[in-house]
């Protein structure tokens, strides 16, 4: 067991994050506040009627592209989907 304290605010760090970043210096909600990890989106592309692949992206790249992300009859999922994951 690795015992390490936080730079920032001194307080203990988790084990499971010392278990995947054993060289880390900070906690979790500190190394947040240093260095924010962006939000990501995306939506689901189907090719055919099965086998969609999802398709993630950043946030700014999203938000460039979702005019292209237009319902597509009326079984298209994206139609469906699109109040509650688009929004």
């Amino acid at each position: 067991m690795n015992i390490k304290y936080c730079k920032c605010c001194a307080s203990l760090i988790e084990e499971e994050r010392l278990e995947v970043l054993p060289n880390t210096s900070f906690c979790a909600p500190c190394a947040q506040k240093i260095n924010p990890v962006k939000p990501r989106k995306g939506f689901m592309a189907f090719d055919h009627k099965t086998g969609g692949v999802l398709q993630v992206m950043s946030a700014e790249d999203y938000d460039k592209n979702k005019k292209y992300f237009i319902p597509n009859g009326s079984r298209s999922c994206v139609k469906n989907f699109s109040r509650s994951v688009c929004s």
